[in-house]
């Protein structure tokens, strides 16, 4: 019971940290902000990292 509280009290917290994230990436008012939301994000989400150099590129 406890190791699936803690199991999903961790993917809570880590999902909000992940949407908190994206949020700021998409909408954030400094660019530097975006980029570093985007960087922070490439390392959290496994298979994002072609994607986010990318998006600093056409910038």
């Amino acid at each position: 019971m406890a190791i699936g509280l803690l199991s999903t009290v961790a993917a809570v917290f880590y999902g909000g940290t992940i949407s908190i994230l994206a949020l700021t990436a998409t909408f954030a008012r400094r660019r530097t902000l975006r980029r570093e939301a985007r960087s922070t994000l490439a390392v959290l989400v496994p298979g994002r990292l072609a994607e986010s150099q990318h998006v600093d590129r056409v910038q």
